[in-house]
């Protein structure tokens, strides 16, 4: 008998939740890692203020924009 668990993080341990960069209707959660009580909630928050047509400025700390801001899938991208 045996099992496993795959682990993986980001390299700053902050999951990615929001919208997927280009499509507003996509919207994810990815993540969670050690924290992911923490991070589900503030995940659910998000997509819920998401939803409801509600800013939240938590979307800069956790969504794709922290990494790939100067690729070019954001190139023409305004909702920043």
């Amino acid at each position: 008998m045996a099992w496993c668990g795959t682990f993986s993080s980001t390299t700053d341990g902050l999951p990615f939740i929001g919208p997927w960069p280009g499509n507003d209707k996509m919207l994810y959660a990815l993540g969670y890692g050690g924290n992911g009580i923490t991070f589900s909630m503030i995940a659910a928050q998000m997509i819920r203020n998401r939803l409801c047509g509600i800013q939240d400025e938590r979307e800069k700390v956790f969504g794709y924009r922290r990494f790939y801001k100067n690729r070019s899938i954001y190139n023409n991208l305004n909702d920043e």
